[in-house]
């Protein structure tokens, strides 16, 4: 786990502080969820994957919509993509008039691990202590940055 004692103890000024908290506190969640989400054999980069079918419109989406539509660009897509086929989470489908185009749809049982992974990580976000003001100022200062 990261250190952020260290951090505020540092003689840092207050803008690199901050910005040193974020890294901190975004390893920790990062690790909370990889932890969480062992238990459903996903990484991070799967269940967002499984996310962005899931709440598609569409029913199928091409590697490219996906990687657009993902919270995080991440190189291992394909790689990710491949493990959620073997898992028989997600079903590939070459285009019939160019195969150079794959077609990605999550099956049935990628939508509930997706879903049940999804609850478990909601459960367990932890309680910020943050009033629904103070969470609303962070909100406003997290998107400036």
């Amino acid at each position: 786990m990261a250190n952020k004692q260290l951090v505020i103890d540092s003689n840092l000024d207050k803008e690199y502080k901050a910005y040193a908290l974020l890294v901190c506190i975004a390893r920790e969640i990062e690790q909370a969820q990889i932890k969480l989400l062992k238990q459903y054999g996903l990484s991070i980069t799967q269940l967002n994957i499984l996310d962005v079918l899931d709440n598609s419109n569409e029913d199928v989406l091409t590697v490219n919509q996906i990687r657009e539509r993902m919270y995080d660009d991440n190189p291992n897509v394909s790689r990710s993509l491949n493990k959620l086929m073997e898992n028989n989470l997600i079903i590939k489908e070459r285009g019939t008039d160019d195969q150079r185009i794959v077609r990605i749809r999550i099956t049935d049982e990628g939508v509930k691990l997706h879903r049940e992974a999804d609850l478990t990580l909601i459960k367990h976000k932890g309680e910020s202590g943050l009033s629904e003001k103070e969470t609303e100022q962070l909100y406003d200062l997290l998107v400036k940055l």
